[in-house]
């Protein structure tokens, strides 16, 4: 599961900041396998007019009291409720985030440290090893466990640490280890929650959901302020809070997943900053991204649209115009003057000028050619077939236009399936570009990584029934790029 979840259902009292708790509504609080909670309200909160408000969020935090601390609601949503007879209801709620720990109000929504754990992080980063000695008559005599280097790499106004976070307790005759790590930040100055969340947390969901190729959620998260003022004075030590928000249920993860880069490559004081400008500059990409990478994602018509749109926002991303289109307005009347002197109606001749006002855009077949420049060996292991990124171009082309011979794809999917294969490596390879890794060495993980010799057999069986696209002859003419007939998509390649 996502937490340490409370499946069961406790006594819970709830009431606005501003109404205070001498107005409290009774209910109860649960928190869900997902790791999220879910509150039941008897009564509605803040009169009965909240029920009907317009608003999708009518009261963006309320405070409570469950497990005998007090706990803060962000963002609860309504999802369901009950009208009784008198003021009776079951409602509800589904908060954005609960914090429990403390009750805060708007201003306070701030973190100066804070301790994380990512799903998937145990099985791409080396947890501390334990040891033990036993005595001749098989009772434990020992137990020695690892030190696990800390990894620091400074970000933004703080730092970032991978710690072992690593716990144990015993007796005489049995001891109980848990070896696993936590990423921890700490700032100079508080950071506002929403801009952690956006910057940082998702940031290394987003790393971990790249590494493992599966959804990665929050695990744990527990933060701290060093300014809060807890009864009009500053606690002696820091109140540390825990952070309940919904993860991707991780039952179905693979035993031993297959990972894009292994932690003993990654250089993490030297390159984590780069995953941390991941979520602002990606964030286009990256959700289209770890939509491919969900097992749950499987229609091929979808999964290459999506794939080709990935790529293209992520050139547009890189490479950015140099500086805002202009259209030639010398150019544009001159074209107005010539057109008078045709037979054309005024229809035409506006559809033209409108061609020439708006600005050339760079084709698909030239994004794909430009971001394989960041790892051309790693693409060639893959692919080295003339004119491939032109093939793969006209696939999106037709795949998007719906043109007729789309129609095949009803029956046969695997011109799609190379076609994402091929994308999704061009993906893989300027994420590992843009965390610092070198062309070679991102040729040396891609030849190591599994997947690569998988989609190696696809793309050799499958990329003759990709489109054929006309080769532009010196002279401006066109000839084919085969005189053999290209195979339909519906033909199954010979043994």
């Amino acid at each position: 599961m996502a937490q340490d979840a409370r499946p069961e259902s406790v006594v819970s009292d709830w009431w606005l900041p501003e109404a205070g708790s001498e107005d409290s509504v009774p209910g109860t609080y649960s928190v869900l396998a997902t790791g999220n909670s879910m509150i039941r309200l008897h009564r509605p909160i803040g009169g009965e007019a909240a029920l009907f408000s317009n608003s999708a969020i009518p009261h963006p935090l309320i405070h409570g009291v469950a497990f005998g601390k007090p706990v803060t609601l962000l963002n609860s949503r309504t999802k369901k409720f009950q009208w009784n007879f008198g003021l009776q209801a079951d409602i509800e709620l589904h908060p954005h985030l609960a914090i429990e720990g403390l009750h805060l109000f708007q201003d306070e929504l701030r973190l100066t440290e804070a301790r994380v754990r990512i799903q998937g992080q145990d099985d791409w980063i080396t947890s501390p090893r334990f040891t033990r000695s036993l005595n001749s008559d098989g009772s434990m005599k020992s137990v020695t466990m690892s030190t696990f280097p800390q990894k620091v790499s400074w970000v933004q106004n703080g730092c970032a640490t991978i710690w072992d976070a690593s716990s144990w307790r015993g007796n005489d005759s049995e001891v109980s280890i848990s070896s696993k790590t936590e990423f921890h930040f700490l700032f100079e100055e508080p950071v506002l929650l929403t801009e952690f969340f956006d910057n940082h947390l998702r940031s290394l969901q987003v790393l971990m959901t790249m590494i493992t190729g599966e959804r990665c959620g929050v695990e744990g998260l527990k933060f701290t302020d060093t300014t809060w003022e807890i009864d009009g004075s500053a606690p002696s030590k820091p109140h540390w809070v825990t952070a309940r928000l919904r993860a991707p249920d991780a039952r179905g993860r693979r035993r031993v997943p297959e990972l894009l880069v292994p932690f003993e490559c990654f250089n993490w004081e030297a390159q984590a900053p780069a995953v941390f400008d991941l979520s602002t500059a990606w964030a286009y990409s990256i959700e289209q991204w770890a939509l491919l990478l969900d097992s749950r994602f499987v229609w091929p018509v979808a999964r290459f649209a999506t794939a080709a749109s990935a790529v293209e926002a992520l050139d547009r991303i890189l490479n950015p115009p140099e500086k805002p289109y202009a259209p030639d307005d010398e150019l544009i009347a001159r074209v107005k003057e010539e057109l008078k002197k045709t037979s054309l109606n005024g229809k035409d001749r506006g559809k033209i000028i409108s061609g020439i006002k708006r600005p050339t855009e760079t084709s698909l077949d030239q994004r794909i050619a430009r971001l394989t420049e960041l790892a051309p060996d790693a693409m060639k292991q893959l692919i080295d077939r003339p004119l491939w990124t032109n093939r793969v171009a006209k696939l999106r082309h037709v795949v998007s236009h719906g043109l007729e011979s789309s129609e095949d794809f009803s029956r046969d999917t695997r011109a799609l399936e190379c076609g994402s294969e091929i994308l999704l490596h061009i993906l893989e390879c300027a994420f590992l570009c843009h965390l610092g890794f070198n062309a070679n060495q991102i040729n040396e993980i891609k030849m190591q990584h599994p997947s690569t010799w998988q989609r190696k057999r696809i793309v050799d069986e499958c990329f003759d029934l990709l489109p054929k696209m006309p080769v532009q002859a010196i002279d401006g003419g066109s000839k084919p790029e085969s005189e053999e007939p290209a195979a339909s998509a519906t033909e199954t390649p010979s043994a």
